[in-house]
């Protein structure tokens, strides 16, 4: 029974990365900077409420956490694909212009987060609170390091 749940959050989530991979770019810069933006909003409400759980502000909720995970293994790649225009640079963003000058970097960094994600979704689906949170200190970690190369505060 795990493994099937595992298997079918497993393909859900490449079909989900092929098809925003495809829908990456968008007519207007301004609509790659709303739609990576919205996407890093959803992070950044999914991701608050695993942090209070994590640090006790909140009652832990196995479900709430799980449901929290699977999301934000979604919405990361989505919003990796708002970057792919470099005319999305422009514009009302907090996004510095080293994300297109070091491309590699980025993406790099870009995939560790993913991978983080998907294994944070994993590891919380198991309900092992010690190892739950290791994994998720790891993601937010990994969060942070992107935010000090690649964004303005």
């Amino acid at each position: 029974m795990f493994w099937s749940k595992t298997l079918k959050l497993a393909g859900l989530t490449s079909l989900m990365m092929f098809s925003t991979a495809q829908a990456a770019t968008f007519d207007k810069a301004e609509t790659d900077i709303k739609y990576r933006q919205s996407a890093l909003t959803m992070i950044a409400i999914n991701f608050s409420d695993m942090a209070d759980m994590v640090k006790g502000k909140k009652q832990w909720d196995d479900s709430q956490f799980q449901l929290r995970a699977m999301q934000l293994s979604h919405l990361v790649p989505m919003a990796h694909a708002g970057f792919a225009s470099a005319d999305s640079q422009e514009g009302n963003t907090k996004a510095k212009s080293e994300i297109w000058k070091d491309t590699a970097g980025f993406d790099k960094k870009f995939a560790k987060f993913t991978a983080d994600t998907k294994n944070l979704a994993f590891v919380s689906a198991r309900g092992e609170r010690g190892d739950i949170k290791k994994a998720f200190g790891q993601t937010a970690k990994n969060c942070k390091s992107c935010h000090s190369d690649y964004k303005f505060k």
